[in-house]
């Protein structure tokens, strides 16, 4: 994938960005392309899905097979608005087909807009090994370190525990943290 480099030891110097976000969601690849076009150093971790999971797996690939079976409801009813029908079934096949098409037509459109923008993609898994420092492992076990000036937690749809230290007297949030008493 774009963007992978080798790196001897997890203990090398990191790589320095002025912003890092860790997943490639909806926010996080914006703020990544924008200020890349500004001149920044970025780069967005992606684990899995390029773009994340809404183009991917969620919001779209869902829509696009709830809108065949929109279509496929009003030609049932066609007869009520005059239209006659004979034989008609439902391609199943088809309408996995016409999903696949748009989400691999996403993944092309969100690599060129990483391109086009000057943002880095760095496929693999990252997590924090230290203040504003992602270790990122790639697919083939590749392994970079990355420190930004400014990092996102962009990770999207599911809960991670994170285990990094936090300063519970810093908590201004109001809500309840693991590890801090009220």
């Amino acid at each position: 994938m774009a963007g992978l480099k080798s790196v001897n030891t997890p203990t090398s110097q990191p790589e320095e960005y002025d912003l890092l976000v860790l997943g490639s969601g909806e926010a996080g690849k914006y703020i990544a392309w924008t200020l890349a076009r500004k001149g920044m150093k970025t780069a967005v971790i992606e684990r899995k899905y390029i773009g994340g999971s809404c183009p991917n797996i969620a919001c779209l690939p869902s829509k696009n097979v709830i809108h065949s079976a929109k279509v496929a409801s009003y030609f049932r009813r066609s007869e009520e608005f005059g239209i006659t029908k004979d034989n008609w079934k439902i391609d199943m096949p088809a309408v996995r087909e016409r999903k696949r098409k748009m989400v691999t037509g996403l993944v092309e459109m969100h690599l060129d807009l990483y391109k086009k923008s000057g943002a880095e993609l760095v496929m693999g898994y990252g997590r924090f090994v230290g203040p504003k420092t992602i270790e990122v492992t790639s697919a083939d076990g590749l392994i970079r370190l990355l420190h930004g000036e400014r990092v996102v937690i962009n990770t999207g749809n599911h809960n991670e525990n994170f285990h990094f230290p936090f300063d519970c007297s810093r908590n201004f949030s109001g809500l309840r943290l693991p590890g801090c008493r009220s």
